[in-house]
């Protein structure tokens, strides 16, 4: 991510990946967002990036984003994988104050 390498990024997904988002209710697949890594990338900053939990099967972590609109939140996310690679992801994002 923070080399802003989106092959590699994205080679750590599972063809079949998809994620929910709680906050919407919206579920996006792989090849839904592959075209906007790169902007994402570029647009949003993650800080205090913590691996909670991952074996063969999950992967629990939680960060805080800025957006490019300044907006930040903390987010929890557990990612199901499947053949080593990231599968199916759901996020849990909690509004934070902006730092101004």
């Amino acid at each position: 991510w923070e080399n802003l390498d989106v092959e590699g990024y994205l080679a750590c997904y599972h063809e079949d990946y998809e994620i929910a988002f709680h906050s919407t209710g919206k579920v996006i697949r792989l090849e839904d967002f592959s075209g906007q890594i790169g902007s994402w990338m570029v647009a949003s900053k993650f800080e205090n990036r913590r691996l909670i939990y991952e074996n063969e099967d999950i992967l629990v972590n939680h960060n805080i984003a800025t957006f490019s609109n300044g907006t930040r939140e903390a987010i929890l996310q557990s990612i199901l994988k499947k053949d080593g690679l990231l599968r199916r992801g759901e996020t849990g994002a909690t509004p934070l104050l902006s730092k101004n």
